[in-house]
């Protein structure tokens, strides 16, 4: 079973919301079961994804807080993922974060970016440094990755950019 992944931001789904300047792991993860039985080839996958975004709502929060519910169905998906039942594909997004604006001692970042990814199938958004742009960090195997660096459509969106490749020495341009 094929499933999509996005983590979402639960600062502003508290009550009472968390500061936007709150640092860390303040989330929790969406997944939606694309349906293959489409006939137009787009899998109704976004409208699956904003209806389970929308569903993380205060009450939500409320229920990650109180039961183990979510924590129990986590447990189950990982069970069947180390199975190989099921294959993730997971998305997160740092757009809108005043990443740029961190001044850490050394003064502004010149350049965004992440660790290693070392998560398979993995799509991780960063706005680029002067907000003109977003920037889609992807991790797949090699033969994956191949094919979406081919795909004619995909190509039509994105603008030419360096290409950045993780190495085991550190990142190569």
């Amino acid at each position: 079973m094929y499933t999509v992944v996005q983590a979402v931001n639960l600062r502003t789904r508290m009550d009472p919301p968390l500061p936007n300047n709150h640092f860390g792991n303040i989330c929790t993860a969406v997944v939606a079961v694309p349906s293959m039985d489409k006939e137009d080839g787009s899998y109704d996958i976004l409208n699956q994804m904003r209806e389970a975004i929308r569903k993380v709502n205060t009450e939500y929060v409320k229920e990650l807080q109180d039961t183990d519910e979510h924590l129990n169905f986590r447990k189950s998906r990982e069970a069947s993922f180390v199975k190989g039942e099921l294959v993730y594909f997971s998305f997160t997004s740092l757009c809108k974060f005043p990443v740029y604006v961190a001044d850490f001692g050394w003064g502004m970042p010149v350049w965004l970016g992440s660790a290693r990814l070392t998560f398979k199938n993995l799509c991780c958004f960063f706005d680029t440094k002067y907000g003109d742009g977003i920037e889609a960090w992807v991790q797949m195997e090699e033969e994956d990755m191949a094919k979406l660096e081919a795909d004619e459509v995909l190509l039509s969106y994105v603008s030419p950019t360096t290409k950045v490749k993780a190495s085991g020495g550190g990142i190569q341009v």
